[in-house]
């Protein structure tokens, strides 16, 4: 990415943060909790997909549209809102090396601020909305991203759980909400310019690097779960501990029918020492993150005629960043 598409991109993502900062909640108890949460927003990876993307739809190397911007803040509010919810739900203590709003005010008040701003990011995408199909489109998503959860849940502490029903699973509950950012984008972006030479490809295009960017990064927030030595600003050993069983420990009871025993203990330390010992299921699992990036990457080039260059350089700059995490 060149010095001048850096620049555009920051000065993009700005504008993102400002309109979050302008957020504020009628709900006077509680605005500083509020206020706490949006800005408490991480690196923001799901509101640059959207950016990117809109750009790539409009085609306009100029300022971006307020659509676009307001759009990609409510992707991230919407990613937040989630994450509160995780937090009640997990026990979780810090958030991004921050006190989690449950811990400060209590669960009931965590989840209601969490319903807050979902409703908040509902309200925001029916303003900006181009067509009911844009809106149907959200809310389906939402629908996938709860229904990835709850499988997820239906899972916990079952030791025969299928490598593909945790596919499935984090296909809804982490992919489906980056598929969302970029389609976003594309519908966000194309609107004010009547771009519609290359949407269908685009939106293609989108939908598919989506997918593949949420399992990857999904994956390897699952092997950071073990790296003890790696802070990332959230308790290690979470997910096991809790009897939900990701791609290593998987791959460990697919190869290891004796390892079911040891996840019997309830030592998640003891897990982490047998994968330590297992080095080359955590590398298994990190070549399948590597496919997907791989994967996304490819899907890139069907654009090459029909978005520019510079656009399409700044979503693999996207996948080098969270490939450099592996």
């Amino acid at each position: 990415m060149s010095v001048q598409q850096e620049m555009a991109l920051q000065s993009d993502m700005r504008r993102v943060v400002d309109t979050m900062r302008s957020e504020e909640t009628s709900v006077a108890p509680y605005r500083r909790e509020y206020r706490q949460l949006l800005d408490n927003h991480g690196k923001m990876i799901r509101a640059t997909l959207v950016v990117l993307f809109g750009r790539a739809a409009s085609q306009d190397s100029g300022k971006l549209s307020d659509q676009v911007i307001t759009g990609a803040a409510a992707i991230e509010m919407l990613h937040l809102a989630t994450l509160v919810h995780d937090d009640v739900l997990d026990s979780a203590p810090i958030r991004r090396n921050q006190p989690t709003v449950h811990t400060t005010s209590g669960n009931k008040a965590a989840i209601y601020l969490g319903d807050l701003i979902l409703s908040r990011y509902m309200e925001i995408m029916a303003t900006i909305a181009p067509n009911t199909d844009f809106l149907r489109e959200q809310a389906s998503t939402v629908c996938e991203i709860v229904g990835g959860e709850l499988l997820q849940e239906s899972a916990r502490h079952n030791t025969e759980t299928t490598l593909d029903y945790y596919r499935k699973a984090i296909g809804g509950k982490t992919a489906a909400l980056f598929r969302l950012a970029c389609l976003t984008g594309v519908r966000l972006g194309a609107q004010p310019h009547g771009a519609q030479d290359c949407e269908s490809e685009l939106l293609e295009t989108a939908r598919t690097f989506g997918d593949h960017v949420g399992m990857a990064f999904q994956i390897m927030d699952d092997i950071a779960d073990f790296d003890l030595a790696h802070d990332t600003g959230k308790p290690k050993l979470e997910d096991v501990a809790d009897g939900i069983y990701t791609l290593p420990v998987l791959l460990a009871l697919h190869d290891d029918p004796g390892f079911a025993q040891l996840l019997s203990h309830d030592n998640p330390q003891e897990v982490e020492r047998y994968l330590q010992a297992h080095p080359h299921l955590i590398e298994r699992s990190r070549a399948e993150a590597m496919k997907h990036l791989d994967a996304a990457d490819s899907c890139l080039v069907a654009l090459a005629d029909a978005v520019r260059p510079a656009r399409i350089q700044q979503a693999r700059d996207v996948l080098l960043r969270i490939r450099q995490q592996l």
